[in-house]
């Protein structure tokens, strides 16, 4: 029972979290801590007579009880900064979170990298996100991500897709699916890793709750994969806080002409490492000096055209390395005909190369 008053603790405001570890060694446990009266919780010399007063008003005698309902009903775990297996490397991240609400299974974190950025975006984002998120998790690396769409969705489809083992942290309750169309995502996540969120249930997905999911991320993970990012976005904050823990922070390059590139291009030029294949990550993590982690073939640059293919197929294929184009755009930059090029595109199609997006855009698979 002393894990849901560490949970109801942690909910109600008032007492914050940077001393409530303190709190609780003074009191004796975490019972004792919520349960205290004023003048008690005062006598401690940590809080403000506001801060008590604030506490004591909005406190619920009966939230324990119910959080402990909760968790047994929904197979919901609460892990408390006290138990053994909490993550190190969270432990020691600045302000760490005092619980964690998990559904699933909380895997080992020794190898594992955060993959993060736009909610919108380019198909070649999405692409590059997927890729690395299974390359790296086929290696065995556990991808995190914040559960968004987008980026993170496209990083833990990537590591499902290849049999790895992904982790969601989430930015409200554990009982609130954001965004909704990830139901089943979280679902499937939950069979091989886990969703987390330090955040009590019933929380909503409010935007001030996102920083604090985003250090949680880097927390957990011996890295930060940055995908693509507008300047002032949650994936840059993410990155910081990777940069402020001595943490390495990667970036995919993208096109100069989109928005979502200045983020990752204004990282590289202040120190983060530009990487174009997942085995650069390996390498940097020392997961390369083992043969069964070691990537052999590498999906995202990889020249993936048969080697019978047509010199118009490859040049057709190299025109498409990043953004979709049109059929017209396709003429203008590969000099040839509507129907020379016609015929290329729709045998690439039936090889499973190429795709079509809206507007009859193609882009490569």
């Amino acid at each position: 029972m002393e894990r849901y008053y560490w949970g109801a603790l942690s909910a109600v405001p008032g007492l914050g979290d940077s001393r409530l570890e303190e709190l609780v060694a003074r009191l004796g446990n975490a019972r004792s801590a919520y349960l205290a009266g004023r003048q008690e919780l005062l006598a401690t010399g940590l809080y403000k007579v506001a801060a008590v007063d604030k506490f004591l008003k909005l406190r619920d005698l009966e939230l324990p009880e119910r959080l402990r309902n909760f968790c047994e009903r929904e197979n919901v775990r609460l892990m408390t900064i006290e138990d053994a297996d909490y993550p190190t490397a969270l432990k020691h991240i600045a302000l760490p979170p005092k619980v964690l609400y998990i559904k699933g299974n909380l895997p080992g974190l020794t190898q594992s990298i955060g993959i993060v950025g736009s909610r919108r975006a380019s198909a070649y984002g999405l692409k590059a996100a997927g890729d690395f998120g299974a390359d790296l998790a086929a290696a065995g690396v556990v991808i995190v991500s914040g559960g968004a769409k987008g980026i993170d969705s496209a990083a833990h489809k990537g590591a499902l897709q290849a049999g790895g083992i992904t982790v969601a942290v989430l930015g409200c309750g554990i009982d609130v699916v954001y965004p909704r169309e990830n139901a089943a995502l979280f679902a499937e996540i939950c069979n091989s890793g886990a969703v987390i969120t330090e955040f009590a249930p019933g929380t909503e997905p409010l935007g001030a709750n996102f920083p604090s999911r985003n250090r949680i991320i880097n927390g957990l993970t011996q890295g930060i994969l940055v995908v693509e990012a507008a300047k002032k976005s949650g994936a840059m904050i993410t990155a910081e806080f990777a940069a402020d823990e001595g943490h390495e922070v990667y970036c995919i390059p993208g096109s100069i002409y989109l928005p979502n590139s200045i983020g990752c291009h204004s990282l590289i030029k202040t120190g983060a490492q530009l990487v174009d294949r997942p085995e650069d990550i390996l390498q940097d993590m020392e997961a390369s000096r083992s043969g069964s982690n070691k990537i052999e073939h590498l999906s995202l640059f990889a020249d993936n055209v048969a080697e019978e293919a047509s010199p118009l197929a490859r040049q057709l294929m190299d025109i498409m390395t990043q953004e979709p184009v049109t059929l017209e755009e396709l003429v203008e930059l590969s000099g040839h005909s509507l129907a020379e090029i016609s015929g290329e595109l729709l045998d690439l199609q039936m090889q499973g190369k190429l795709g079509l997006a809206d507007g009859r855009r193609y882009y490569r698979i």
